[in-house]
């Protein structure tokens, strides 16, 4: 996916006088860099624009240059950028960090472990949601998201949504569904009396929170949880893979750990990401609640190419509504 010209080239743009010990790939657009004097780092290079991140480089950069500040958040520090190209390709350098990917330590966790580490990527992610987006979609680096004024804590909700809001998160919401509709039904995925009965379940079934746009990881995963041992406790170390970094709402975040971390090897997981998130926040419509999460899935099911999973959801929550 790159040459070793376009590599050395990287290298003296990015990180002059670094000398290069090895390079493995990982994944399709990404390079781990061991230099002299013992340095890591991971290599990013452009990929397919994301529906909601857009550009997966400055979706990244805009995300971890947002959260510069949160010193004691395991996350990664970018290095050099050259988002134009103009070093021959775009591509973002970002520190790598140390530890073991969930998927891999599972195994060796037992259930309390597995519970405290999902209490501990909960509350990660909750810092990470108390940033404010200027819009929702894709990140502004112009207008990075900031701290919100106030306090993401419980006590914080003014009310309940309202029933029938014009808010823009609604819109926007609607207009995500549409354009994954609509591509769903092109691609043949989806015939269009299947689309129709997805959108007007969403229609009837999405509340409004009148909130502003947060950020939000986009893909949480096991394979993004980095985690490490000190004696007998297991903590997160990192956490990777910020180029589908978006504005929305945490409802996001939530499928896709709801999804991502299914099965009973992470069941204990969730249980604690879901106590924990809950405790940051009364705000119904930002906790783990199913009501709020399932509009949420239709997208999530719709832009990985599953309308069958989207149509399937609401053919059985309409079964299950009508007795």
């Amino acid at each position: 996916m790159i040459t070793d010209v376009q590599l050395s080239r990287i290298l003296a743009h990015g990180l002059p006088g670094a000398r290069l010990v090895a390079a493995e790939p990982l994944g399709e657009r990404s390079l781990a860099l061991e230099l002299a004097g013992g340095r890591r780092a991971l290599l990013r290079l452009a990929g397919p624009s994301d529906p909601g991140a857009g550009d997966p480089l400055r979706a990244e950069l805009a995300a971890l240059a947002a959260l510069r500040a949160e010193i004691d958040l395991p996350l990664p520090e970018v290095l050099a950028h050259d988002l134009a190209g103009e070093s021959g390709l775009p591509y973002l350098l970002i520190s790598a960090l140390e530890g073991m990917a969930l998927i891999e330590a599972v195994p060796a966790l037992d259930e309390e472990q597995r519970y405290e580490l999902g209490r501990q990527l909960a509350d990660l992610v909750a810092r990470v949601h108390g940033y404010t987006a200027s819009a929702y979609g894709a990140l502004d680096l112009a207008t990075p998201p900031t701290v919100r004024a106030e306090p993401i804590a419980r006590g914080s909700d003014p009310g309940e949504p309202l029933a029938e809001p014009d808010d823009e998160d609604v819109r926007y919401f609607h207009a995500r569904l549409d354009a994954a509709l609509d591509a769903a039904t092109n691609a043949g995925e989806l015939d269009p009396d299947g689309a129709r009965q997805i959108a007007a379940w969403a229609r009837g079934n999405l509340a409004g929170t009148g909130r502003p746009a947060c950020l939000v990881h986009g893909d949480l995963r096991p394979e993004r949880v980095l985690v490490r041992r000190r004696e007998r406790r297991w903590a997160i170390a990192g956490l990777t893979g910020w180029g589908y970094a978006q504005a929305w709402r945490p409802a996001w975040d939530h499928a896709a750990v709801m999804e991502h971390f299914a099965g009973p090897a992470y069941f204990s997981l969730r249980v604690g990401y879901g106590n924990a998130y809950d405790a940051t926040t009364e705000r119904r419509y930002d906790q783990l609640r199913e009501f709020a999460l399932r509009p949420y899935r239709l997208v999530l099911f719709l832009e990985a190419g599953r309308a069958d999973l989207a149509l399937a959801l609401v053919q059985q929550e309409k079964a299950s509504t009508n007795g």
